[in-house]
């Protein structure tokens, strides 16, 4: 029987509010993903549509100028989504000095401890985890100064790993801001395996569909176009396959106040008040953002709006998280059914523009 065991680099360790935190890891037995995790405390008024993730601009995993994983965080909790079907945990209050928390994970399997595919510290030399982050400090848009705390554990397979057949690689190939009109094109690796192409296109109030409508994979000047897809119907394909992403996070708001979530295609959405003789409706969903009737019945006879901040509890169900969609390649488990780019030379992405987004493109393949 296989025997795994949580190995942790650093347990809620506190760090700067702005700063780079470098780890060595030392461990040698395989290892199946990296957890990472961080918390910080809510300025002393409110943290108005602002996480952790926010602020975390790289985790990364590197080998001298080997780079052999690289996303931010929002980047790495969309990844994870598509890889396990829901996003890691995390504890999300906007409310004045509450405490937020955020995880991602880099995982190195087709699937948590998985056997055949994992990451082998022996092979390196000088392994390390880089995380870097700038948080706000403010008292309603940020967090309390000094209350950074970050957490790196590694899931190790102590025992029953099967013969190495490498690992997924997980990077960023570019970064770009679109304009409303034509197409963008982006040069891809022709490297390793494609197991998913993903994409992010960031714009508050628009789905990535309406920022992105169509899309296209051209092998060696079209002789091969394994993807002419509408972005539309990639969504909708990334809710078969995967389900729906579901976020939960206590906001900090008022009637007819509009609240942002991760979730930039939500297809349902729910509330709840936090106090007695209140009521709330969802008036309208826009993307990512929810919008609220907040009502009190202290006076039953003469309901009244709202007018004041109170905390309301919101659950939102749907696609794009953290404004990304996914295509994979083939039965997503099947290596021999992955996007075997080594047999082109020449690998453009051509992206159809509809808003003027930020956008980033990620490969995540298989290394040997």
């Amino acid at each position: 029987m296989p025997n795994f065991r949580d190995y942790y680099f650093k347990r809620e360790a506190s760090v700067g509010d702005s700063d780079t935190v470098i780890i060595d890891i030392t461990a040698k037995d395989p290892v199946s993903f990296f957890t990472v995790e961080y918390e910080a405390t809510n300025g002393a008024t409110s943290s108005i549509e602002k996480n952790p993730n926010d602020f975390i601009t790289s985790i990364e995993l590197v080998d001298g100028a080997d780079v052999i994983a690289s996303l931010d965080m929002a980047q790495w909790r969309g990844v994870n989504f598509f890889e396990n079907k829901k996003l890691p945990p995390e504890v999300l209050n906007e409310g004045a000095a509450a405490k937020q928390e955020q995880r991602c994970n880099l995982q190195f399997g087709r699937y948590k401890d998985d056997l055949e595919f994992y990451l082998d510290p022996s092979l390196y030399k000088n392994l390390q985890m880089r995380l870097t982050h700038d948080f706000t400090v403010s008292a309603t848009a940020g967090i309390a100064t000094g209350s950074v705390k970050v957490t790196v554990m590694a899931r190790v397979i102590d025992e029953g790993a099967k013969p190495y057949k490498g690992y997924l690689m997980t990077k960023e190939i570019s970064s770009f801001t679109i304009s409303a009109t034509g197409d963008h094109v982006v040069d891809l690796p022709a490297d390793y395996p494609y197991r998913m192409l993903l994409i992010k296109a960031l714009l508050t109030a628009y789905t990535p569909q309406e920022c992105i409508t169509k899309l296209k994979l051209s092998c060696d000047a079209d002789a091969h176009v394994p993807i002419n897809d509408y972005v539309e119907d990639i969504v909708d394909m990334n809710e078969q396959l995967f389900g729906r992403a579901v976020q939960d996070v206590t906001v900090f708001s008022q009637d007819d106040e509009a609240e942002k979530t991760d979730i930039y295609d939500i297809r349902h959405a729910t509330a709840r008040p936090s106090e007695d003789e209140n009521m709330i409706t969802v008036e309208a969903v826009d993307a990512e953002t929810v919008s609220f009737g907040v009502y009190t019945f202290s006076t039953p006879a003469t309901p009244a709006l709202v007018a004041t901040d109170r905390d309301i509890y919101v659950h939102v169900e749907g696609q794009c998280p953290n404004a990304m969609f996914a295509i994979p390649f083939g039965e997503i488990n099947d290596p021999e059914a992955w996007f075997d780019a080594r047999m082109y030379g020449d690998i453009k992405l051509v992206l159809t523009k509809a808003q003027n987004a930020a956008c980033s493109v990620m490969v995540q393949q298989l290394r040997g």
